[in-house]
């Protein structure tokens, strides 16, 4: 009986004592490295109109977009268990990637995402570099 309250008593502790990394129930705690977007589709595969540009997913919700001609574009980011947030403002490039996207694959070296309005097909895929 004193054992069955013991580890009941610890089970208790550790759920109170665990801490979580996020910010209003989004999840910005940096991803390491630079990505790329490997896949974009809207309605027609829109890769192409981001070759040149490396992303960092920064703490604090912080998105670094670096372009081959020296340009720094910063926007933000936010995930939850099943979706990731992106969005650029009004760069005239970067905006169209600005939206709520729901997470199909997430490792350290791939994000999957796909438009949360299951009557749009849009795609976006980065790899790490």
């Amino acid at each position: 009986m004193f054992l069955r309250i013991s580890i009941y008593a610890l089970l208790l502790f550790i759920a109170v004592s665990c801490k979580r990394e996020s910010v209003n129930g989004n999840n910005t705690v940096a991803l390491s490295g630079t990505w790329r977007i490997n896949y974009y589709w809207d309605q027609k595969d829109e890769t192409s109109d981001f070759a040149g540009y490396n992303f960092m997913f920064n703490s604090g919700g912080v998105l670094m977009a670096h372009g081959n001609s020296g340009t720094t574009i910063t926007g933000t980011w936010s995930e939850t268990s099943t979706k990731f947030t992106i969005n650029f403002g009004s760069d005239p490039v970067l905006s169209e990637l600005n939206s709520e996207w729901l997470k199909t694959e997430r490792s350290g070296t791939v994000i999957k995402l796909k438009d949360d309005n299951p009557s749009q097909d849009d795609q976006l895929h980065f790899i790490k570099n």
